[in-house]
């Protein structure tokens, strides 16, 4: 089903169960970057409660009715419950907005589409030439309406980006650096109830390393432990029957197949590799204190693949190459459009696009973790090698390779 601008429908109509769906956007934007955010909105249309904004930094409403999902052929995917929702939460309204310079006139075709796994059951499409000089896009919107849930293609543009649309929602947005705390007054009248807190405001951080060789350095907060520190891989799936790139032409096969994996060196002096080929997954609780999660062979995984550092045990590594490999079918590293996101409790998030591409070298050295008296340093590479072996030369590591194959 095709929805128009401004057009109203039940989701029951679209949506067989009428509760359970994904909602995909993609915009196609040339040199520009489109955050994408869900807003649970209460019946004033208000962000009333911070954590029902569901983007980048904060990946699921607390119900879970709004969660991020990996995108099956889109920019951004979200997983919607609406059974799971809160009687407080009467809309969803999803957005998009511009991180840097442009305008929305300059984007190409660009769809919201509602899926049943794979199936499209609707969709809403609009173009750069239905807006000018606007920042962001109120896409489409789920509300409440006499008990039922509908739906309306939105399409309007907004003049500002992703802080403008909070604070319009009525949120607010903490600050690069917390101010001075004021004076606490004094204890109230045990006869006075006290506010419920408010929930934190909403952080908008994150951080694009841009170049190969720009570095960042997360430090400890005070005595604490990073905890876990997440390394997520994303990727776009190839169409089936596309050309088929390095790996795939051997294996033929149209499928695309992307890998994380790592190379690891702890303070013993032990060394090896984390990745799903030859099944060495790693170990969260003891050494290496590194996992793979699960290996994806489509790209269409809810959570993408997954390298988990422990943070408990940072003092124990001394240094982590991240690293991705076509392992089967990309036709090249540009429309595969691998991202690797890097999540740390109370730290930025950080983003390593692979955005320097050739087609004929399968291997990606993505990003060196390294412990710099405890902190962790975190350097984009974006190198690319013909295989492992040439990899780990490059970066002296001095493992021992053998030619290996998933079962």
């Amino acid at each position: 089903m095709d929805l128009k601008l401004g057009q109203r429908a039940k989701v029951a109509d679209l949506v067989p169960n009428g509760q359970r769906f994904t909602l995909g956007v993609a915009i196609e934007a040339p040199g520009m970057t489109i955050d994408f955010a869900c807003f649970g909105l209460d019946a004033a249309g208000k962000l009333s409660d911070e954590r029902y904004m569901v983007f980048f930094n904060q990946p699921s409403s607390p119900c879970g009715g709004v969660a991020l999902a990996t995108p099956s052929g889109d920019d951004a995917s979200f997983a919607i419950t609406l059974d799971r929702l809160p009687a407080s939460i009467e809309r969803l309204t999803l957005t998009a907005a511009l991180d840097g310079s442009g305008s929305m006139s300059g984007i190409g075709r660009g769809h919201v589409r509602f899926m049943d796994g794979d199936r499209e059951l609707a969709r809403f499409a609009f173009s750069g030439a239905d807006f000018s000089a606007e920042r962001a896009l109120m896409l489409l919107e789920l509300y409440r309406k006499d008990g039922i849930w509908r739906t309306s293609a939105l399409g309007q543009g907004f003049n500002g980006g992703l802080a403008a649309l909070v604070e319009h929602f009525g949120g607010s947005v903490a600050a690069d650096a917390s101010p001075p705390k004021a004076p606490e007054p004094p204890p109230q009248s045990s006869k006075q109830p006290s506010a419920p807190p408010a929930s934190p405001p909403v952080n908008l951080s994150k951080i694009t390393l841009e170049k190969s060789g720009s570095s960042i350095s997360l430090e400890k907060k005070g005595n604490a432990a990073f905890g876990e520190i997440l390394i997520n891989l994303k990727w776009r799936p190839v169409a089936a029957g596309a050309k088929k790139g390095f790996f795939g032409n051997l294996m033929g096969s149209g499928k695309t197949d992307l890998d994380v994996g790592c190379l690891f060196e702890l303070n013993n002096g032990a060394k090896s590799a984390v990745q799903a080929l030859g099944g060495t997954l790693g170990n969260y609780h003891q050494p290496p204190f590194i996992q793979l999660d699960a290996d994806d062979r489509t790209g269409t995984s809810t959570d993408g693949e997954n390298l988990r550092i422990n943070g408990q045990h940072w003092d124990q590594i001394r240094r982590v190459l991240i690293y991705a490999f076509i392992y089967e079918g990309a036709p090249n590293w540009a429309e595969a459009d691998a991202v690797i996101r890097l999540q740390t409790p109370d730290q930025p998030e950080i983003e390593v696009r692979l955005d320097s591409h050739r087609n004929d070298r399968p291997m990606c050295a993505i990003a060196l973790l390294e412990n710099q008296g405890g902190a962790v340093k975190i350097t984009k590479l974006v190198e690319y090698f013909r295989g492992h072996k040439d990899m780990d030369e490059a970066h002296r590591w001095g493992l021992d390779w053998v030619r290996g194959r998933k079962d």
